[in-house]
This record gives C-alpha cells, sequence and structure tokens, in this order.
C-alpha cells in the first residue's frame, strides 16, 4: 500500500511533495502500527466494560480537544511556510494557546462529568485524560506542521511515531500493574506530556526558542476560529456516538462500536497522509479559486477513489477475523465493521471536497457545513442509538458521512457555476 500510494503522490505532484508524502506515509503507517498495538493490547487489559469506559472518557475530551489548539497547528503552517523567521512567534503563541484554553477546558469538563459521563469515570481519570489530549496531544500536530513548513517532512513523520511509540510503551507498563481505566489513564498522561516536552525542546535546539507576542493572540484566534470549529464539528461526529453509546445504551455497546470504528479509521490512514502532503498544494492553487482547487481534487479523486472502495470491499470481507484478533468478547464488532465498511470509500471524496474549498480561501463555508452535519449526527443518534444501540450509530455514521459529501459538492458545483467558463479555461492554460 504505501508503495502504491508513493507512485500516486509521483504522478500527481513534484518531487519535493512526493517525498514529502513518503515521509508522511512512513510515518503514519508506523504510527498506525504502534496504535493498533497499544489499541489491541489495552482493550485485552481493561475488557470491554473498563476499555468502553475509558472510550466514553476520551470520544468526550476529544469533542474539545481543537478549541485548545484554536486552529494554531494550522496558523503555523500558513505563516511559516511564506516566512520561516515567524517560526519563533508563531510557535511560542501556538504553544501559549494550547495550554491557556486547553486548563479552561479542562476544569469545565470537571465540573460537567455527572451530566456527561457514565459514572465510572472518575474526576482523577478524566483530569488525566483531558490534560493528555487537551494539551500535550495538541502540541504535537503544531510541531509537525512546524516541521512540514520548513520542508524538514521526516522530522515531522517523527512526531507522529513518538507520540505512538510511547502510548504502546505505556501500554507494556500497563502489564506490569493492576489494569484499570485509571492507571491507564495515568500512563496514557505520561506518553503524551514526554512527547510534548521533548519536541518543544528538539525544535528549539534546532531553530530558535519560542516567543510570545501577545499582540498576535487575538488575530491568530479569531483567524484560527473557523479551523477550530471545523475539526470541532469533525471530531464530533466522528466521536460524539461513542459518548452517547455509553450513556443511552451501555459502555460494552460503546466497546463494540468503537472498537469496529478503529478498524475503519486505521484504513483511512493512507488517505490522510496523501491529504497532508497535498495541504499545501490546495492553497497555492486556491489563488485562483475554486475551479483551480476543484480541478487540482478530481486528479486525486480519481486514485483515491478507487483505494476508498478497494478497502470498503476488503474490510467486509475480513471483518469476521476481528475476532480472532481483538477476543471473544468483541464478536459483535465484526458485525459493527460490515456495517461501517462504505466508510472509507465515502471519507476518500469528502476529505478532499474539504480541502477544495480551504484551500480556496472558503473556510467559513466549509466549517458551516460540517457544524450542520454534526447536529445532524447528535439529532439522528438520539433515536437511533436508543432504539438500536451500536447498529443505530452504524446507521447514523454512514448517513452523516453521505450527507457532508453531497453538501460540500453542492457548495463546489455554486462556486464553479458563478466563476465561470473564463476560470476553467485559465486553469487548462495555467
Amino acid at each position: 500500500m504505501p508503495s502504491t500510494l508513493h507512485n500516486l503522490n509521483r504522478a500527481l505532484l513534484h518531487s519535493k511533495t512526493a517525498r514529502s508524502a513518503t515521509w508522511m506515509l512512513h510515518g503514519q503507517g508506523i504510527q498506525l502500527a504502534a496504535q493498533f498495538a497499544y489499541f489491541v493490547l489495552v482493550a485485552h487489559l481493561l475488557g470491554p466494560t473498563g476499555f468502553g469506559t475509558f472510550v466514553a472518557c476520551t470520544a468526550a475530551v476529544n469533542v474539545l480537544a481543537p478549541f485548545s489548539s484554536w486552529g494554531s497547528a494550522q496558523m503555523v503552517m500558513k505563516y511559516v511556510s511564506r516566512d520561516t523567521s515567524a517560526l519563533p512567534v508563531c510557535f511560542g503563541n501556538a504553544i501559549l494557546i494550547s495550554v491557556a484554553s486547553g486548563l479552561i477546558w479542562t476544569v469545565l469538563l470537571l465540573l460537567a462529568r455527572p451530566v456527561l459521563l457514565p459514572a465510572p469515570v472518575t474526576p482523577s481519570m478524566l483530569a488525566a485524560v483531558a490534560i493528555a489530549d487537551l494539551i500535550c496531544t495538541q502540541l504535537s500536530p503544531v510541531c509537525s506542521q512546524a516541521y512540514l513548513a520548513l520542508d524538514r517532512a521526516r522530522k515531522a513523520a517523527n512526531v507522529l511515531i513518538m507520540a505512538a511509540v510511547l502510548r504502546l510503551l505505556a501500554a507494556l507498563l500497563l502489564l506490569t500493574s493492576a489494569a484499570s481505566p485509571e492507571r491507564w489513564a495515568q500512563l496514557y498522561l505520561a506518553a503524551a506530556a514526554f512527547t510534548a516536552i521533548y519536541q518543544i525542546v528538539a525544535i528549539s535546539r534546532a531553530t530558535s526558542a519560542p516567543r510570545v507576542q501577545l499582540n498576535l493572540i487575538l488575530p491568530t484566534l479569531r483567524e484560527g476560529f473557523h479551523f477550530a470549529t471545523s475539526i470541532t464539528a469533525q471530531t464530533v461526529y466522528d466521536n460524539i456516538d461513542k459518548t452517547m453509546l455509553a450513556r443511552m445504551s451501555s459502555v460494552e455497546a460503546a466497546a463494540i462500536y468503537a472498537v469496529a470504528y478503529r478498524f475503519v479509521d486505521a484504513a483511512m490512514l493512507p488517505v490522510r497522509a496523501l491529504a497532508a502532503a497535498t495541504y499545501a498544494e490546495f492553497f497555492r492553487k486556491g489563488e485562483n479559486g475554486v475551479t483551480s482547487t476543484f480541478a487540482f481534487a478530481r486528479r486525486i479523486l480519481r486514485r483515491s477513489v478507487l483505494y476508498g472502495l478497494v478497502t470498503t470491499l476488503m474490510l467486509f470481507a475480513a471483518s469476521g477475523l476481528l475476532p480472532l484478533v481483538m477476543g471473544k468478547g468483541y464478536l459483535l464488532s465484526a458485525s459493527a465493521l460490515r456495517l461501517l465498511c462504505p466508510l472509507p470509500l465515502i471519507k476518500s471524496v469528502h476529505s478532499f471536497l474539504s480541502d477544495t474549498l480551504t484551500g480556496a480561501n472558503y473556510q467559513w463555508e466549509r466549517s458551516t457545513v460540517q457544524i450542520g452535519v454534526a447536529a445532524f449526527n447528535i439529532f439522528i443518534n438520539l433515536w437511533l442509538i436508543r432504539a438500536y444501540s451500536w447498529r443505530g450509530a452504524s446507521w447514523s455514521s454512514l448517513a452523516t458521512d453521505s450527507l457532508l459529501m453531497i453538501a460540500l459538492y453542492a457548495i463546489i458545483r455554486r462556486h464553479l457555476r458563478r466563476e465561470g467558463p473564463a476560470a476553467r479555461l485559465a486553469v487548462e492554460i495555467s
């Protein structure tokens, strides 16, 4: 698979971007292996009940994660790629924003815990997961984007690898003690904190120390708002169903669904690597409007759709093997995976339709659509999860991603009609 996607990148892009895509594929491939290993290990050690409790906790936290960094990773990419001397200030402000807002969200989550989460999620467990995911983990994409903006894709890939490998080591440490959701939350925090501190020090030594410029904080927050809302909406419709399952059905149902969804998520990693490698190119194409970015997206979609179709068929065919990997306690996850297997095909389309709008400076339209889709997901989950448990969550995910794909394409078509034939001619000439 990495070899195939490497050839795809070479066909689509110039050699620098192809090299960056290759490094990101390697990095995300190793990250996937490490994530899968600690995911399986922790799921076995905690069992469906304990693992379902932890999943419910992380899902609730991750809904707020984008508003801890507040789009600052995207701001680092945007400005540092244009002027490398901006790195110290962009990086320093990103750290300040992530730490300050992450602490605020942690306090708010602790106050809302009795309402949002099942009783087994203790305050200390929630605090550990929140600090890990709302502060420490949010600094990893900031560091990764900084390296990519400096054309150091190998180091950006190493950020991904380090974070996943340290969590795998933390999972191995869980073997040496009494396994519980609370103990795993503590190890989870330790791995995330070490990664964040190490990467900040490494970037500071490689370039210069981060600096805070307070007068730029407010402009950064304003510009990053649409990126943050977009990521938040995506996190909501990707994760809120797990929290709702734990609350409205059972933690065992949440674990069944989460295991199946993790396999779908893992299958999307190559597409995400390609999206990361082409992200900057979408911004460059976007200077000529949606016509230009959509023309670029179509070149990618010809291949990504094929990948999504093949992956959908493979997941369906291999779903029966899931209990052999995860254990008999997750037997129903095979059925959940068969329901969810069309998601890679749908996601391989709307991933690049989304970047089509972002690259052409229509991030606010992308955010608006995603917020609407997230609201739709919550609304139908209130019915489907109560009535059908994890099966309802699976149907909800398919409907949500399909709606997102259709809505994004409709907006792009409207822009194409408005820009007209002259824009298409300009793109063909260029």
